[in-house]
């Protein structure tokens, strides 16, 4: 059994909740474990709204935030800060239905950087039954999309452009911009413009005046639209659907809201502790329904636990 709850502040609690939430993304993972879990096991799915956005005009709806919950298990009643509407959660699907939805994910893709101590390692690991052993010379890193993608396409345009001589391991993003700007120059702009003029959705920007720096902000964006796009479609191969596309082929899927969230209460250690979300909306086509209720229920992508991962649909 599957419960979908709407969850809002109890009167009063504004200044509490408010609290809670200056401490992080973390407190609020936990105060949604102490509405839901009963085996020590995260069994729930957030995704945090607005009131005022949610529910229209009513007289204790304002800026507060309003909390939608997919969970295995009925929540607490009785919790003082919250006011918990719940129903059982059973939707009808088909395959073939067409839905609209919103996501609010961590988009990240997996990939590999050389150990520091490979040697070290490999003698730890020696009794480890593996065929190929070169393999546990390089070890597994989570890269968040929109950075990386960022990083990739500065790094492959000062190659193109003969720059490489003046780039340098851990170069920061608006360091390789300046290099490009300050040093390129027409060769850039003739770039960008092409890269722009094959862009569907930002190719109109060139019919107006937009200065180099503008132009390129654009691209970026461009290839960063792209990665999202990608990354949602893999989403969909894993998860029991397509977006959705148009009589002209286009896809219908719109990202946007990038934003990095800190976890520094969670892991002080760690050199950049936290997670980004970027919100998704677009059409999808159910294409396996049991893969497909499966993302309703367990989400999509990772942190699920900090209010990502939620899949919202309705009807188209």
């Amino acid at each position: 059994m599957m419960y979908f709850s709407r969850i809002r502040l109890r009167l009063g609690k504004v200044s509490r909740m408010a609290e809670e939430m200056a401490k992080g993304s973390y407190a609020m993972h936990q105060l949604f474990w102490e509405l839901f879990t009963e085996d020590g096991k995260r069994n729930f799915l957030f995704r945090e709204e607005i009131a005022r956005e949610q529910l229209g005009v009513q007289p204790d709806a304002r800026g507060e935030p309003v909390y939608y919950v997919v969970s295995s298990t009925r929540p607490r009643m009785d919790h003082p800060l919250f006011q918990v509407v719940e129903k059982v959660y059973r939707p009808q699907l088909l395959e073939g239905d067409t839905l609209k939805f919103e996501l609010r994910a961590n988009p990240v893709v997996n990939g590999k950087a050389e150990r520091k101590n490979p040697e070290q390692f490999l003698a730890e690991r020696s009794k480890r039954d593996v065929k190929d052993k070169s393999k546990l010379t390089k070890r597994r890193i989570r890269h968040d999309v929109v950075m990386h993608e960022q990083r990739m396409f500065l790094q492959e345009l000062c190659s193109k452009l003969n720059l490489d001589d003046q780039q340098y391991a851990n170069q920061k993003k608006g360091e390789l911009k300046q290099l490009l700007l300050s040093q390129a120059g027409q060769e850039l702009d003739k770039n960008l413009t092409a890269l722009l003029e094959g862009d569907a959705r930002y190719g109109d920007r060139l019919q107006y005046t937009l200065s180099l720096r503008d132009k390129l902000e654009w691209a970026i964006k461009a290839r960063v639209d792209e990665a999202l796009e990608k990354w949602m479609v893999l989403q969909g191969e894993r998860n029991g659907f397509l977006i959705y596309k148009n009589k002209y082929g286009q896809i219908k899927l719109q990202s946007s809201g990038y934003l990095w969230h800190s976890l520094r209460e969670k892991d002080k250690q760690a050199k950049k502790p936290g997670f980004s979300s970027v919100e998704f909306t677009g059409e999808l086509k159910v294409i396996d329904v049991a893969k497909f209720r499966g993302a309703l229920f367990n989400g999509v992508g990772r942190s699920k636990a900090f209010g990502c991962g939620l899949l919202m649909v309705r009807r188209a």
